[in-house]
């Protein structure tokens, strides 16, 4: 009967994390981190950056979703562009850190058209921190460690195809198959593969007046394990200083409730180098109904920018954030 209950609770942790199939980070706010989808945005913004941003899922959750992110994007001499990231999920016990490069190059493909291409190398590491988890008899022996899947490497690629007035971009997050093992000898042995994301994105940039500018856009993305997703945004720029959009994210697989999620997000820019963005989401899944609960979504972000000594030789268009 010990082992039974052992078992179960197991079960109970490893359940959410199999049922989140969406492995990789979301965030509502990717036009301000271009990067975080494509590796080919490396370097293409003109200027270099570094920036923060945290997601918080279903406030008021305990355990809830909760993803927070610190990112450099540099421009580099001959089209070369890098940058590095740093992610780390955190659903109820489970703890999920990834660090990621990206190289990327730029290529002009004629007088209006340009190309880039990227290349990702990513390490993640997986921890479920038994120690943690409340109700559990302090005297059980196991629960007194953390279990750990180890440092796993993985890699990733991407275009993205620009212009001044449209852009357009295909990437693969991940493109070997690796195995997560999570185990506790004498009681589970857990074997879960790292799962391939695409991601499939377009957008426009409309001029509505000399001082407004209008940028809708499309981002499809797609696991092997997992329904696919469509977040549609529109955001309208005043004078490069101020950013307010609405967006809509729908679940492709439900006919009969297509809607996942609706909401809006702001950006400022300020003391000129300085961008502050914030986003509000609110679900429309079987979430909502969660009584005693506070169920919206947040995402804050933080962002630095400054040129440097490689000038944009392409310039980067205005809807990258």
């Amino acid at each position: 009967m010990h082992r039974i209950k052992i078992h179960c609770t197991l079960l109970f942790i490893i359940i959410p994390w199999v049922l989140y199939a969406q492995q990789e980070p979301m965030y509502g706010q990717y036009l301000f981190n271009s990067s975080v989808i494509n590796p080919a945005h490396a370097g293409g913004l003109g200027n270099s950056q570094a920036g923060v941003l945290g997601r918080y899922q279903w406030i008021g959750i305990d355990g809830a979703p909760k993803t927070e992110t610190l990112y450099a994007n540099f421009r580099l001499p001959k089209q070369f562009g890098l940058a590095f990231g740093m992610y780390q999920d955190k659903l109820g016990p489970e703890v999920n850190l990834q660090l990621q490069a990206d190289l990327a190059y730029h290529a002009r493909l004629s007088e209006d058209w340009n190309m880039a291409v990227g290349l990702r190398i990513t390490g993640a590491h997986l921890r479920v921190n038994l120690s943690q988890i409340p109700y559990i008899h302090p005297g059980n022996p196991y629960f007194q460690k953390d279990i750990s899947s180890g440092l796993l490497f993985n890699a990733g690629v991407g275009v993205l195809t620009y212009s001044d007035q449209s852009f357009y971009g295909l990437s693969m997050s991940k493109v070997l198959d690796n195995e997560v093992v999570i185990s506790v000898p004498g009681v589970i042995d857990f074997h879960k593969e790292q799962l391939m994301h695409l991601f499939a994105y377009a957008g426009t940039n409309v001029s509505l007046s000399d001082e407004v500018t209008m940028t809708p856009s499309a981002l499809y993305k797609y696991s092997e394990s997992a329904p696919g997703q469509l977040d549609l945004n529109a955001v309208f720029g005043y004078l490069d200083i101020f950013d307010v959009g609405l967006l809509m994210r729908a679940n492709l697989a439900e006919l009969n409730s297509w809607f996942d999620a609706f909401g809006f997000l702001v950006g400022l820019r300020f003391w000129e180098n300085w961008y502050f963005g914030y986003m509000y989401e609110y679900p429309l899944t079987h979430i909502q109904h969660t009584s005693g609960f506070l169920r919206q979504t947040h995402e804050i972000s933080l962002r630095f920018s400054w040129n440097n000594a490689y000038g944009p030789g392409i310039r980067p268009p205005r809807f990258f954030l």
